[in-house]
């Protein structure tokens, strides 16, 4: 089951699943970032209550999550864009459908969105410890890529 994120508990799971992506991330100070439980769930809420969230769920167990929010254009303000920010699912779920049901989910929320003309439109991010999922194909292109020198 995939939902959208509104309550405490649903917190709760957006905390503990950002905490996991961070320790499967590249970045080096991601392992300490996901020990602040109060940081993580500040932006837990502030999620909820200006972005979107969708947790998926097996047998009741938080499996997977997608967290985007909506932005201005850096370069053109005018233009609203909706940025995926998180995109997780736990390992022992990686080779189901959930990653991609939570994909369609922002997907089709965006799609929404553009038809409502509140977004010009919408962003994912492949990081380099993940998978290729065939962007191209989905009618994405490829913009940049980001590289990042740490001390």
């Amino acid at each position: 089951m995939i939902k959208q994120a509104h309550t405490l508990m649903d917190a709760r799971h957006i905390i503990t699943l950002m905490g996991k992506f961070l320790n499967e991330t590249s970045y080096d100070k991601a392992a300490e970032a996901s020990k602040d439980i109060e940081h993580l769930g500040k932006l837990a809420f502030t999620f909820i209550q200006n972005g979107y969230v969708w947790l998926a769920f097996k047998e009741e167990e938080p499996v997977g999550i997608l967290v985007a929010i909506k932005e201005p254009n850096l370069w053109a303000p005018k233009n609203i864009q909706l940025r995926e920010l998180v995109w997780y699912v736990v390992p022992s779920h990686r080779k189901t459908s959930i990653g991609g049901r939570l994909f369609a989910k922002y997907c089709e929320t965006a799609e929404l969105l553009i038809e409502k003309a509140e977004i010009d439109g919408y962003f994912t991010t492949r990081m380099s410890t993940t998978d290729p999922v065939g962007l191209e194909r989905r009618g994405f292109k490829l913009k940049e890529s980001t590289y990042l020198k740490e001390k």
